[in-house]
């Protein structure tokens, strides 16, 4: 699959403004976006072992096959990304904020606004269940590659592969250690995706986790829980979000297929002239290449 992308850094000034623009234009509410992305890289010498390990028991193997081919030649970064709910985060930040981006999204569609209310959308109900903290345990997760994008001059977007593999159940992390990657770090992925015609909106900005409080704490491998949503630290110090905007194209060879993508992409940034400044973006800042 190849995707086709525009990018736009903004201000923490002006997210609440902008999430609202890109409602109305997609005439929908955005949904909320967490994920827990976990960064591994290859050892320096593979492990050629062809036994199922944990999660390749239920992993598509043809899928896999494929994603091992595009790997040959240069050594890539891999990721495992899983969704979380804000709910998930042990404190009442995370609580807190989500019920404020419930608020501010009034208006967004003014015709709804009443109906909402009256159906109590926009306060929590006594009656709804209480969910259960993260557990590492029960994560599920998919396995995401994103090949370095083609060089800059050629299209008017940035245009890479990618790959998404689920791993419906089994051992993700024992699964990535036959695949011969160890685990390198990890982040939180917070924001909302909006969807207009065939273009994926993402508002979004990327989270840190904070030091480990007991300075003995093993770093190689995941936390197996969440820290406080206050705690994470913004990649950004400014706290800005980035706009992407994205088409995807499941075959890359199609040139009708190709060049819908890039036009969709480029009216949009036209419509939003004068509200953000779509651009291709520094194409080593998308490397995942190991260094």
């Amino acid at each position: 699959m190849y995707e086709h992308l525009l990018f736009a850094q903004i201000p923490p000034s002006r997210h609440n403004q902008l999430l609202r623009i890109l409602s109305g234009i997609a005439g929908q509410q955005p949904t909320r976006v967490i994920e827990r992305h976990l960064l591994f890289m290859p050892r320096k010498i593979h492990d050629s072992r062809g036994q199922q390990v944990g999660g390749t028991q239920t992993v598509q193997n043809q899928q896999v096959q494929a994603l091992q081919n595009q790997l040959q030649g240069d050594l890539f970064h891999l990721q495992l990304a899983g969704e979380v709910d804000d709910e998930q985060f042990p404190d009442e930040d995370a609580h807190a904020r989500e019920n404020v981006e419930d608020k501010l999204m009034k208006g967004a569609e003014e015709s709804n606004t009443e109906t909402r209310g009256r159906q109590g959308l926009n306060e929590p109900s006594s009656d709804a269940p209480e969910k259960a903290l993260y557990n590492f345990e029960k994560q599920t997760w998919s396995l995401r590659f994103s090949d370095l994008p083609e060089v800059a001059g050629r299209r008017p977007v940035a245009s890479r592969m990618i790959s998404s593999v689920d791993i419906i159940d089994g051992n993700a992390i024992e699964f990535m250690d036959a695949l011969g990657y160890k685990y390198v770090s990890e982040y939180i992925l917070e924001g909302h995706r909006v969807i207009h015609n065939n273009l994926i909106l993402l508002l979004h900005r990327i989270m840190l986790f904070p030091p480990p409080q007991s300075s003995g704490a093993s770093t190689s491998s995941p936390r197996k829980s969440l820290p406080p949503y206050g705690s994470l630290i913004p990649l950004d110090p400014s706290g800005g979000y980035m706009l992407q905007a994205s088409a995807r194209v499941q075959d890359g060879t199609k040139p009708d297929s190709i060049n819908l993508a890039i036009n969709e992409l480029k009216a949009f940034k036209d419509m939003m002239k004068g509200v953000v400044e779509l651009e291709i973006g520094d194409r080593l800042a998308l490397d995942t290449r190991v260094k």
